[in-house]
């Protein structure tokens, strides 16, 4: 097989288009010959996002320099004839015009380059390392994970980064711009955030960002054993309205947060958990890392029915971690975990689909959400986050205290994440008992095999903690079980919760509902119409559908319990006090002292 390299060429002439123009040379080493044919091809996803997002449909004007010649031969794929050429160039543009943590975005302040969005890769030589050189805007500087290479005799202002392999490539995010950047170090290792827009944050702000952040990563690195698996790490914030999420890479990750995350508590909890999050996944999934996801096929979909560990166990450990790190306060974590037990409540998804299948299905469900998504799924975060907190009082109550979760996250590392030795799929259950050293058959049975309610009382009272449910002090005595959206001062109904009042009667998601019993709903506040009527009644529901105006009966559910809240019992014995005391660090504070 002909050895070859690959350099890529980055430039952003016109930042305000959202176009990006991308030169690609491919060279045989010195005495060897490009083969007749190449195919080269982008990848249709990027690992930590599961759906196919079909980047190529972003590619314009793909062209190879004479004499060689590309055709497209399929949606994300180009056969390059050489024609006996030395070397050959293929010169293209991606639309950039999408800010989230998985797509490109530019615009006159910044680049944020995704590698599975922007390269091309050689089919069949994925091993390839790949050479980068970025023509930076002047003013602007470069935040990336890729490591610098030397940059020779290029012209001013090109910056040079290299790439072990493809993985590689497509795992380090680029952010070019006007971004605030802040160094730091944790545990001997230097990490870095660029923060899009610059003044988002002041200077006191990013301090206590900076300080939080070392903080989080120091309590993550003692689970692992207390080394970094990194030899540097980025992390690209972007402070937006448009969306929130992260992405995790090896040796960084990608943010989107609201610019009011400084502004208040929630806002910055919110921002810390995502940073927990994104960081964990440094070693569980991307060193950790389900058979099934191993080795990254980037055209087309990756099985695994382990995303209920590798994203609901990291979601578990996200604000976890926050509390053993006393970033959030023991009743700030409680509040969390008794929301994510709160939306299961509401979901009745829950009942009809199993959390190791909705790992399986993410392709076809947690991504392509849709009116009907609450009765037939469940988010294997959250849920995955109930479970494992659930499994860890439950390992711990089992053994007397001797195991725990944090058990279990060891032994991953030392047998995988270490080894670089997958996890088999079907081997979770193994290793959970291995390590508890007892049975576990009936709570994955029961949490993760199969849609079933769980039960919270048994896990939680070895805790001292009970649930109490209850209806917002608002709510008015009886519920319809539908979602509105408001258009125009008008109510559409966005989605019908399965069994519910609303569902019994026939309403559709995209019904214009306009009157209840005569009385007109106002925009999406149906709670007026409802205060004053009795569970059980029968009401007219008077909805408009496709040009008809269609009065419904409908028999009113009763008030709704959405409310959850973690208590701790006054007389919780010293034994669950102390098996408290070890799940999160310190006891509750309702117990006082003596806790």
């Amino acid at each position: 097989m002909t050895p070859l390299s690959i350099v890529h060429r980055i430039a952003i002439p016109a930042p305000h288009t959202h176009l990006v123009e991308i030169e690609s040379t491919v060279s045989p080493h010195p005495g060897f010959a490009l083969p007749d044919a190449l195919v080269l091809f982008m990848a249709a996803w990027t690992p930590g996002s599961y759906l196919l997002r079909e980047y190529a449909r972003h590619v314009e004007g793909l062209a190879a320099g004479r004499p060689a010649r590309a055709t497209k031969i399929r949606k994300n794929a180009w056969r390059v004839d050489t024609g006996g050429a030395e070397h050959v160039t293929v010169r293209y543009r991606v639309y950039a015009g999408e800010l989230t943590v998985r797509t490109n975005h530019v615009d006159a302040t910044h680049a944020f380059l995704v590698g599975a969005a922007i390269f091309l890769g050689i089919e069949g030589r994925e091993e390839l390392g790949a050479r980068v050189e970025i023509a930076v805007p002047q003013d602007w500087r470069v935040a990336t994970a890729l490591a610098p290479a030397p940059a020779g005799d290029l012209p001013r202002g090109v910056r040079a980064f290299a790439a072990d392999d493809f993985d590689t490539l497509l795992d380090s995010p680029i952010e070019i711009g006007t971004h605030r950047e802040e160094s730091f170090d944790v545990l001997g290792r230097p990490h870095r955030y660029a923060i899009w827009p610059a003044g988002t944050a002041g200077d006191a702000d990013a301090r206590r960002l900076v300080e939080d952040t070392r903080t989080i990563v120091e309590t993550e690195a003692k689970l692992f054993g207390g080394s970094l698996p990194y030899r540097t790490y980025d992390l690209l914030l972007h402070l937006s309205t448009r969306g929130r999420g992260g992405l995790e890479h090896a040796a960084g990750a990608a943010l989107v947060a609201s610019p009011t995350s400084f502004a208040t508590r929630e806002g910055y909890l919110d921002l810390l958990s995502l940073v927990a999050h994104e960081v964990f996944h440094a070693w569980n999934v991307k060193r950790i890392r389900p058979a099934g996801l191993t080795p990254y096929r980037y055209g087309e979909e990756c099985y695994t029915r382990l995303l209920w560990w590798f994203e609901g166990g990291t979601s578990y450990y996200d604000w976890r971690v926050l509390a053993l790190a006393r970033l959030c306060t023991i009743e700030e974590y409680l509040d969390h975990l008794a929301a994510e037990i709160a939306y299961l409540d509401v979901t009745p998804g829950r009942l009809v689909h199993g959390l190791e299948d909705a790992s399986f299905d993410a392709w076809i469900k947690l991504y392509r959400p849709d009116e009907n998504s609450q009765n037939s799924s469940v988010s294997y975060y959250r849920k995955g986050e109930v479970v494992c907190a659930l499994l860890d009082l439950e390992i711990r109550a089992r053994t007397n205290g001797r195991a725990t979760l944090d058990a279990v996250l060891a032994h991953l590392w030392q047998a995988h994440g270490e080894t670089g030795h997958p996890v088999e799929e079907d081997a979770m259950q193994r290793v959970f008992e291995h390590v508890a050293g007892v049975p576990l058959g009936d709570l994955f049975d029961a949490w993760i095999h199969a849609p079933a309610e769980i039960d919270y009382a048994r896990p939680l009272a070895h805790v001292g903690c009970v649930i109490e449910r209850s209806a917002r002090a608002d709510a008015p005595p009886c519920s319809l079980g539908l979602r509105l959206r408001p258009e125009g001062g008008r109510a559409f109904v966005s989605s019908v919760t399965r069994g519910s009042t609303a569902w019994r009667a026939g309403i559709d998601p995209g019904d214009e509902l306009l009157a209840l019993d005569g009385q007109r709903i106002d925009g999406v506040n149906v709670d007026a119409a409802l205060r004053g009527r009795t569970p059980g009644a029968t009401v007219d529901l008077l909805v408009a559908r496709d040009g008809r105006i269609v009065s419904v009966p409908a028999v009113l559910d009763g008030q709704r319990q959405d409310r959850v809240k973690i208590v701790a019992k006054p007389d919780a014995s010293a034994g669950a006090r102390a098996a408290f005391t070890a799940w999160l660090g310190q006891g509750h504070p309702s117990w006082g002292a003596r806790a």
